[in-house]
């Protein structure tokens, strides 16, 4: 079989390296581009393709495809927001996900990132920097005595709870589907905004789908505990960041860690050192005291790497060989 592993970035060569040895019954062509309408045509004489990127592909690629013979897409992440799944649908191709690569990896960072900003890391950068040693403005906060608001218990979810709890915080979270094994660190709240009511920490675990578009938003906020901190390591799109602005603005949130952004899409990934950015907000975010910004990395670490490759490559054989894989997605 003839793969095609689009998107591919240096971190993942020794990966695919291995698996190709591992199958030398497959022939795997890798490149750097993304799948959009200028390259769609590069599937030609290909009988499966994996990817791996943020910018969606342009509605026109779901029918070359199908008319390339193509009828699967493999995406090498969890998330799959950026295709028109239904799209994909109408034009025969099923596209699958890894759901699980490395759960702890995303967790991991999670915690980081809320611990950054309880012990204030970042006022202790900065007057360090000025050779001032004063404690002033360093006080921090323990989690063991904080409310950890978990929204999204699947398994990325699930292991920011372990983590949290483990640290002796309060873990409430909230869930249309409920894990059983959730129940074993934390509670569930009956609904939504019973989980943030109160809330000194959220951290959000969510798919991005209409339905979960902006369900943070400035009532949703306004519930969370004065001096609260909004974790997001999930999709961008599940936070209304003019309503973080004016939250943080306020007073009412003390600080923001967002590994993702709801227009990240043309910015993360890419270079932009030497240019304008021309966004006033993802602008302000940056030049943010209170908030901690990160190019969606959360899921980056070697293991996590090695199981997106391996994922992704397996889904695209197993998919263009029989037509489906335990993981492909449904349309919301």
């Amino acid at each position: 079989m003839k793969i095609l592993f689009m998107g591919i970035r240096d971190d993942e060569r020794p990966a695919l390296d291995r698996w190709m040895q591992e199958h030398p019954q497959h022939d795997v062509e890798a490149t750097t581009e993304i799948l959009s309408a200028d390259t769609v045509g590069m599937v030609d004489g290909f009988d499966a393709l994996t990817v791996q990127q943020v910018i969606p592909p342009e509605p026109e690629v779901y029918a070359a495809l199908q008319a390339a013979g193509i009828r699967q897409i493999s995406s090498r992440t969890a998330g799959t927001d950026m295709y028109d799944i239904a799209l994909a649908q109408k034009h025969g191709i099923v596209i699958t996900n890894v759901p699980v690569y490395s759960p702890n990896a995303i967790a991991e960072f999670a915690l980081t990132s809320a611990l950054y900003l309880t012990r204030r890391f970042a006022q202790i950068e900065q007057k360090l920097q000025h050779r001032d040693f004063r404690f002033g403005g360093l006080l921090g906060r323990e989690l063991a005595t904080l409310r950890v608001a978990v929204l999204g218990t699947g398994s990325i979810g699930l292991q920011t709870a372990r983590l949290f709890a483990a640290l002796g915080a309060t873990v409430v979270g909230y869930d249309p589907y409920p894990n059983d094994a959730f129940t074993e660190v934390g509670q569930y709240a009956p609904s939504l905004e019973e989980a943030l009511d109160g809330a000194d920490v959220l951290t959000l675990h969510m798919p991005l789908m209409p339905a979960t578009h902006h369900v943070i938003d400035q009532a949703a906020l306004a519930r969370l505990a004065p001096g609260a901190i909004v974790v997001n390591s999930g999709r961008g799109g599940l936070l209304d960041t003019q309503a973080l602005l004016a939250a943080l603005d306020s007073g009412h949130l003390s600080g923001a860690a967002l590994d993702t952004y709801e227009n990240e899409a043309q910015f993360y990934r890419y270079d932009w050192s030497d240019r304008d950015l021309g966004d006033p907000v993802l602008e302000q975010l940056l030049d943010r005291e209170d908030v901690l910004m990160t190019p969606h990395v959360a899921f980056y670490t070697e293991t996590a790497v090695e199981n997106l490759v391996v994922g992704g490559l397996e889904n695209a054989e197993l998919a263009a060989r029989t037509g489906t894989a335990p993981s492909v997605v449904s349309p919301a």
